[in-house]
């Protein structure tokens, strides 16, 4: 059973641990997309407004601003991997209930409301502009919201198991 577990946290920190890598490229790629929006001329620039600008009714701020809303969704991701790797990692090396762990868990959970708030912005944003979803990836419907609600409730559950865990071994280090 300890073997198994050992390499069921050992792959979550490789996973985790890649898709930092995969929402940092992301990241990049949306940073480099705002900054074309605004330097493409001559055919890419009527490209940019047959293809994307025109058919979703969309305008150049609405379009910078869901890459800055992407922007806030990708850094949220990131960072939260970061923590969820960090608990991860501490509880390989038997230290769960940790000053450290509590501390990556609220990040978790401030990372992830952020992220739900970004993603409720991102439905407005682009609800009233466009029929159809600008992409796939992050088409929000409100029970997808609504699931992100339920997850932000069980995260603080979590936390709040967690607090209640460290002030117990905490009591537990001084009787000790």
């Amino acid at each position: 059973m300890k073997y198994l577990t050992n390499f069921i946290l050992k792959t979550l920190s490789i996973l985790s641990l890649i898709a930092q890598v995969l929402f940092s490229i992301a990241s990049i790629g949306v940073i480099i997309a705002t900054i074309m929006m605004f330097i493409v001329s001559g055919d890419s620039k009527s490209e940019l407004y047959t293809y994307v600008i025109e058919p979703q009714n969309l305008t150049r701020l609405s379009l910078l601003g869901g890459c800055l809303n992407a922007l806030i969704i990708l850094i949220c991701l990131i960072i939260t991997m970061r923590s969820l790797r960090n608990i991860v990692n501490n509880i390989y090396q038997q230290h769960s209930f940790v000053e450290s762990n509590l501390k990556n868990i609220k990040v978790m959970l401030a990372t992830v409301s952020i992220f739900t708030i970004a993603n409720i912005i991102s439905l407005f944003l682009f609800a009233g502009n466009s029929e159809k979803p600008i992409s796939n990836i992050f088409a929000n419907t409100w029970s997808q919201i609504g699931i992100y609600g339920i997850f932000i409730a069980i995260l603080y559950t979590i936390y709040l198991v967690f607090k209640y865990g460290v002030e117990l071994q905490e009591d537990s280090n001084s009787v000790i």
